[in-house]
């Protein structure tokens, strides 16, 4: 049996065009068909190891003045970030989810489905975290990072931050993505 013209290498293709009377017409489609590149093989793209949830708030301060709005930035920011600050100190390639995208598929809050939105990214563990204002000056920060295949618990902080001002939520996110960072070296 004669191997598929494929499999033969083009030296050899060479020495039998020298022996045989090949029609070079035949030479050169069997010397171009090594030259034509064969597809590549699509690697799998791996997922993201980490992805921040949306970080809630929780305020008992009692108030007077709306701070909603304010405070919606600074959450907000602080997902960002935190992701940012995760993805270039840590080994962890990390996504964000938007609190949008969550809202809409997790109407009611559910740890349930807040765990399955995780789990859809890929990742394998997620961010999850809850700023408590307890008072214009005193807030709390309970954060974890939660295996997304088990639910269990890998990483548990709770910082307490003074102020409730744009420099100290971003002092409290550096501190945090430290922490984060330094944990997950360390557990790996």
């Amino acid at each position: 049996m004669i191997p598929p013209i494929a499999t033969i290498p083009p030296i050899a293709i060479l020495q039998i065009a020298r022996h045989r009377r090949v029609r070079p017409a035949l030479l050169l489609a069997a010397l171009v068909g090594f030259a034509v590149p064969t597809p590549a093989r699509a690697q799998p793209v791996p997922g993201p190891d980490l992805v921040v949830l949306p970080i809630r708030l929780l305020d008992t301060s009692g108030e007077p003045q709306d701070q909603s709005v304010a405070h919606a930035e600074r959450l907000a920011a602080m997902a960002r970030d935190l992701a940012s600050r995760l993805g270039h100190t840590s080994r962890l390639g990390v996504v964000e989810m938007s609190a949008e995208a969550l809202a809409k598929a997790c109407p009611e809050t559910d740890a349930a489905c807040i765990l399955a939105q995780a789990r859809a990214t890929g990742a394998r563990l997620a961010f999850v975290g809850v700023v408590h204002k307890s008072s214009t000056l005193i807030m709390q920060m309970f954060a974890r990072l939660v295996d997304t295949a088990s639910g269990e618990t890998r990483i548990a902080r709770e910082l307490n931050f003074r102020g409730d001002n744009d420099a100290s939520w971003q002092r409290m996110t550096a501190f945090l993505a430290r922490e984060i960072a330094a944990a997950e070296r360390t557990r790996n």
